[in-house]
């Protein structure tokens, strides 16, 4: 069917037929649904407005099409799942009503209507996600078929199996009272449709029944429904939905939580619960509803009344021509006084922030912000700091010229407080750092040990200005980092408990992340406790890659919370790119790639995945198959192959110790310990003649340094000290040769790249000019690879005149890296060919959540 391939049925009913289908032009697999209409300008405009429906709840159209005898067809995403089937408990029966009622709001915005919702349109995915499939297709008119009617025509059957019995009774069972009369619907039918759902999925019990279709129609027209067997938390919501006549019900399918009766409701609606804003932050709420967000943001004062606060929600969408930009380090963030928004987006390859006021109708670009990082509002809500260029800078929100405050090489934000003290994280590995925020002189905001920290960041002050919340990163992967609180003018630290991600205060409550699950805990800012336990706030919120441990979320001080929701940030895709910078296919499945390295022979590439465990895996490059290699507690982020193949060096600490570990690739075979003492090491080049090991160390009373470990078969030597400056020299690489060394060190001010001989003597020479990390040699030894600081991935010539090196031009390859984690790449002998650890390709711009009173969520 045009170029869809068909591969097997999926399933039948009134409305057509679906099939599993691949689509030869993008070799994927799809779902093809051909329909009983006839083709027809009318079908076509109508699959491509259910199209423009961007949302992760709703199945994905991707094409429409005529097929040879001259009926509709679509194409959509082809979802792995189950259909929703009940009884469920509460917590999780509400966890997916939650991403039903977000599909259903997302789809009312756009004026696109369901009409068709019950549990066989409502896919449960491998991970417990939903999708709801046949949005605005089911466009149910008159009934006009009597109980002796084919059922295979019934305009709600099933896509199950149309001999089945009872298909029909249940799909009809879903219909709202003005559809079983023949009558129009609108978004409320969907709303009924919800309700009903709702139940079968709390009771597992079928709410209406007949013994044909038409006594099932009678009983949804006639028939009060028994709400007592349900839970007594959902009876309202239930109500309001099921109600006969529509005008009494329930009016927007966005409101069903304001109908809970429950101390703790499911987490809040991501993208859509109000509607989704680009024009105008408020365009889309009535005048009365205006009114009740007004008073609820502080815009407007009532004489002699307060009015109740109430909970609100809305989407914002990136300006036109842009997406959001919160992979690169760059979230949001919402000012103190609750009335601007700063974000960075992407647009034509560029990207920058922008700044929004939330009563204005557009956003507006800050020039002088390209590439920025980790921005961040001054007390007054008047002044952005932000990281670009190696450089702490701040700018005024209306705009002008950028200061420069402080060097920052590698930052991981930064918190502003009220006495005009800037406390930020210049460097990863690293303390945090002070500076006036009219700029000056930088000096130590906390104490930091190199033999137990390796990252203080993303600090945010208290109210009393004094203290402020910091991340203490332990060990790069691993999962017991500490939330504590530092003072300034005093290295006094406090621990608060585990932490993984950036932690903000507002209103009594601690806002950080447990996996992607946005919680807040009651925390008394005076005596700096935490005073009970942490509540959900919103699922699925997006973390920032590559810094992994940042959420895209941010609170101001009196009851606004923005956030963006989606699958997760911290996903890479082993990508493979040819020297045009095209992608030319992919590698196994995806994961939190930290690192990678290809075998000698290139049949196999050994990679670092961080998550719950960080571990080896060795992915076999032709087929894409994966096997684990390393099993143990520690935490394994780089591997380097000995040059026969046989067996991985990597780094791991056990037992208190961090140890350099030698294993054979054969998993029955029992390895090594190389090297061990109490500093954190890492490999990084082993010499093609296997005498010699580069690896990175750690040293507690100075910066990293490179070590040589003189390596045989038979006995290992003990380490030399290669190179090590009173700042960081990292990512050590052997040319093939064994005469050279590659490496990174930021004596200049920021990452670049330099070679020195092996062993030496003899002096260095500076590859890069405009920052550098990562490098790696050709084969051949006449070129070298690096990335830069916008993560592109970079290629300079190089020749051996004796003893001395030299550099030719350097070009951009057009590959997208990622620029914090490990070595992300690796190319092949011919040079032709690169493996990335890449960011999947986004369809669009996921939007933004914007939650008025978002305590009350919280309270009973």
């Amino acid at each position: 069917m045009g170029p869809y391939e068909i591969l097997a049925p999926i399933g039948a009913g009134g409305m057509g037929e679906v099939y599993k289908a691949r689509d030869t032009r993008l070799n994927r697999i799809v779902a093809v649904k051909l329909s009983k209409e006839q083709f027809s300008e009318r079908f076509e405009r109508e699959a491509k407005a259910v199209a423009a429906l961007n949302h992760p709840n709703i199945c994905q159209i991707y094409d429409v099409g005529e097929s040879p005898s001259s009926f509709g067809y679509l194409v959509m995403e082809f979802v792995e799942g189950h259909p929703l089937r009940g009884p469920l408990p509460l917590d999780e029966a509400l966890r997916i009503a939650g991403q039903i009622a977000e599909a259903l709001e997302a789809a009312h915005a756009k004026g696109i209507v369901h009409r068709d919702l019950k549990p066989g349109n409502i896919l449960l995915t491998p991970d417990r996600s939903v999708k709801v499939l046949d949005f605005g297709l089911a466009k149910v008119g008159p009934v006009v078929m009597a109980s002796g009617s084919d059922p295979e025509n019934s305009p709600t059957i099933s896509m199950a199996a149309a001999t089945q019995a009872g298909v029909i009774l249940g799909s009809a069972g879903y219909m709202s009272p003005e559809q079983a009369r023949g009558k129009m619907a609108d978004a409320r039918a969907d709303i009924w449709a919800f309700g009903v759902v709702l139940y079968e999925m709390l009771t597992g019990r079928r709410m209406f029944k007949g013994e044909d279709f038409t006594e099932t129609l009678a009983s949804i027209i006639k028939t009060q429904p028994d709400l007592s067997v349900a839970p007594h938390e959902v009876r309202r919501l239930l109500e309001a939905c099921l109600q006969k006549n529509p005008t009494e019900r329930l009016q927007a399918i966005g409101d069903w939580k304001l109908l809970m009766d429950r101390p703790n409701p499911p987490a809040i609606a991501a993208p859509g619960t109000e509607g989704a804003l680009r024009g105008s932050v408020w365009g889309w709420i009535t005048a009365g509803a205006l009114a009740a967000v007004a008073m609820a943001l502080g815009f407007v004062q009532f004489r002699g009344m307060r009015p109740e606060p109430r909970l609100i929600t809305t989407t914002i969408l990136p300006p036109d021509d842009t997406t959001f930009n919160f992979n690169s380090d760059n979230p949001l963030a919402i000012s103190p006084d609750g009335k601007w928004l700063v974000f960075g987006v992407r647009s034509n390859g560029a990207s920058q922030l922008w700044v929004r006021r939330l009563d204005s109708p557009a956003a507006q670009p800050l020039d002088g912000t390209q590439n920025a990082q980790f921005p961040f509002w001054s007390p007054d809500s008047r002044s952005i700091g932000f990281f670009a260029d190696r450089k702490l800078k701040r700018i005024e929100a209306a705009g002008g010229a950028a200061l420069t405050l402080a060097d920052a090489a590698t930052p991981r934000g930064g918190a502003w407080s009220p006495d005009g003290t800037i406390v930020y994280s210049p460097n990863n590995p690293g303390g945090l750092q002070r500076v006036p925020a009219a700029g000056g002189a930088s000096s130590p905001a906390t104490a930091f040990d190199p033999a137990n920290d390796r990252s203080h960041r993303f600090p945010w002050f208290l109210p009393d200005g004094r203290h402020f919340l910091f991340e203490d990163q332990l060990q790069l992967g691993s999962n017991d980092d500490v939330l504590r609180i530092g003072l300034l003018n005093s290295k006094e630290v406090k621990t608060i408990g585990p932490s993984n991600s950036n932690a903000m205060y507002a209103q009594g409550y601690l806002l950080f992340l447990r996996g992607n699950t946005l919680v807040a805990q009651p925390f008394d800012e005076n005596r700096l406790v935490t005073t009970g336990d942490p509540a959900p706030v919103a699922e699925r919120v997006q973390t920032a890659v590559p810094a992994g441990s940042v959420g895209v979320f941010s609170v101001s001080r009196d009851g606004l919370l923005v956030y963006q929701s989606g699958s997760g940030g911290t996903g890479l895709q082993l990508t493979w790119f040819d020297r045009t910078g095209k992608s030319t296919g992919t590698l196994g499945e995806g994961g939190n790639v930290f690192s990678l390295e290809f075998s000698p022979d290139r049949k196999s590439v050994a990679v670092a995945l961080v998550g719950q465990t960080s571990d080896l895996w060795i992915y076999d490059t032709a087929k894409g198959l994966r096997t684990r290699f390393t099993f143990d507690a520690g935490v394994e982020l780089a591997a380097m192959w000995a040059p026969d193949g046989r067996s991985i060096v990597y780094g791991s600490k056990q037992q208190g110790h961090y140890v350099l570990y030698r294993k054979p690739i054969d998993l029955n075979a029992t390895g090594e310990v190389l090297y061990e003492d109490d500093a954190p090491k890492n490999p990084s080049s082993w010499s093609t003649d296997g005498n010699f090991l580069l690896f990175n160390r750690s040293d507690p009373k100075t910066a990293t340094g490179i070590w040589v470990l003189p390596v045989t078969p038979d006995a290992t030597g003990k380490p030399s000290l290669f190179l090590q400056a009173p700042i960081a020299e990292t990512s050590a690489k052997f040319s093939p040769n064994g005469k050279w060394v590659a490496y990174v060190s930021s004596e200049s001010g920021g990452p670049e790249i330099y070679v020195a001989p092996f062993p030496g003597p003899g002096g260095k020479r500076q590859i890069s000019t405009t920052g550098g990390r990562h490098p790696r040699w050709s084969d051949d030894a006449k070129e070298l690879f690096y990335v830069d600081p916008g993560g592109a991935l970079m290629a300079i010539g190089i020749s051996q005149n004796g003893g001395s090196i030299e550099v030719g031009a350097v070009r951009s390859l057009g590959i997208p890296t990622v620029t914090t984690r490990g070595w992300t790449y690796d190319v092949t002998a011919d040079g032709q060919r690169f493996l990335v650890a890449a960011r999947p390709a986004q369809k669009s711009s996921e939007p933004l959540t914007l939650v008025s009173n978002w305590t009350m969520l919280l309270k009973k």
